[in-house]
């Protein structure tokens, strides 16, 4: 049977449906009302193609079996719900799929607030290709494998050490791991990574970070801001109108907001949420303390909450001579190379700069901008200086 696609929701529903719940004990479960319940069995019978609740519990109960050997689903659990539209990012899309039919592992690479856990979102559910999703924002070092197990919905064994119990489930089977925020954890993950995929053929990873893992046979595929005059408009307009369905500005205000954002998603959904009590023209006004501006999300994830949050993450993972550095660079307002690094510290050689401003690039604190020319992002020079 070819994958189905199905929501989130409906996912949890069938499984209900395969433990031969009735429609009060999932509406219950799932806190839900019951004719909601009733709508997405409807829409289940519907999908597969089946004719009455015993065929679609026959069928739940055959596709968690498939799953406890590591087969293929088609469906990716823990995915994000979605609750706004998505914008754009076909090249990338495309970019991810041709490196994933090149190697197992394929991390997504870019700064924080660029989009790269709802793209990944995306493109998982793209796959068809069956799977978990794993959050690794409120993992902690050393609970890397306890993250992929929950996931799973595997626990430990009297012993048996749990990545034995995670490779046992995985097996040869042709199992996606998403591995979403890895930056904090990069060491643990690098060696989870070469564990799984060494001992499970069949396994894939995909994974986003704001710095390679560095395991061998791992493809980068580079997340940067969206496209100015296309994309990264409609996504202000897009976010505005949610925020203010009465909202109308001049197309060049729009533009010249994307463009002082640098089309970085995050920053530009925050500025739309402002324009609803703003407008455009406040918005630009309020961008010379664009820090200030971008704040006051309500997002479960706290760090997306603020662009001052998603950047102090990143500023959290750096040593001391990285923060030295990364703070010096904000007096320059354009690009800049390396002899201009070497005038703001003239205590350092140029070997040891050199080095330290690589490792800030592989952070993706700071963009190339052409041979021996880098720069930060107007939003990241901000903070620098601060």
């Amino acid at each position: 049977m070819s994958p189905v696609e199905v929501s989130e929701r409906e996912a949890e529903v069938l499984d209900a449906v395969g433990r031969h719940l009735t429609n009060t004990q999932i509406a219950s479960r799932l806190h839900i009302s019951v004719r909601t319940v009733e709508s997405h069995v409807s829409s289940l019978l519907r999908k597969y193609g089946v004719t009455n609740r015993r065929e679609l519990a026959i069928l739940a109960s055959e596709q968690h079996r498939r799953g406890e050997r590591g087969e293929d689903t088609g469906t990716v659990t823990g995915l994000p719900a979605a609750r706004t539209s998505f914008i754009g990012r076909g090249d990338e899309l495309a970019e991810i799929e041709a490196a994933a039919g090149r190697s197992r592992l394929v991390t997504l690479l870019g700064p924080g607030g660029v989009g790269k856990s709802r793209l990944v979102a995306v493109a998982a559910a793209a796959s068809r290709q069956g799977g978990v999703f794993v959050d690794l924002v409120p993992v902690r070092d050393g609970f890397v494998e306890h993250a992929v197990a929950a996931a799973l919905g595997l626990t430990e064994r009297p012993q048996t050490e749990l990545h034995t119990v995670i490779i046992e489930r995985l097996g040869r089977g042709g199992t996606l791991v998403v591995l979403d925020n890895c930056e904090h954890l990069l060491d643990a993950v690098a060696g989870f990574a070469d564990r799984i995929l060494a001992a499970c053929p069949g396994t894939r990873i995909l994974a986003t970070s704001r710095e390679r893992l560095g395991v061998t046979g791992e493809r980068i595929v580079r997340v940067g801001p969206l496209p100015l005059s296309s994309h990264a408009e409609a996504l202000f307009t897009d976010r505005a109108m949610a925020a203010d369905p009465e909202f109308a500005a001049e197309p060049g205000a729009v533009a010249e907001i994307c463009a002082r954002l640098d089309g970085m998603p995050l920053a530009i959904e925050l500025a739309a949420a402002r324009s609803a009590a703003l407008g455009a023209s406040g918005v630009l006004a309020a961008l010379d303390d664009r820090l200030r501006l971008l704040a006051g999300g309500r997002g479960a994830d706290e760090r997306h909450r603020s662009l001052r949050a998603v950047l102090a993450w990143s500023h959290d993972l750096l040593d001391a001579e990285e923060r030295g550095l990364f703070r010096r660079l904000a007096v320059f307002a354009g690009g800049f190379d390396l002899d201009a690094v070497l005038a703001v510290t003239p205590a350092a050689t140029a070997g040891a700069v050199a080095d330290v401003l690589g490792r800030l690039v592989d952070k993706s604190l700071v963009v190339k901008a052409g041979p021996g020319r880098w720069r930060l992002l107007e939003t990241v020079r901000a903070f620098a200086g601060e």
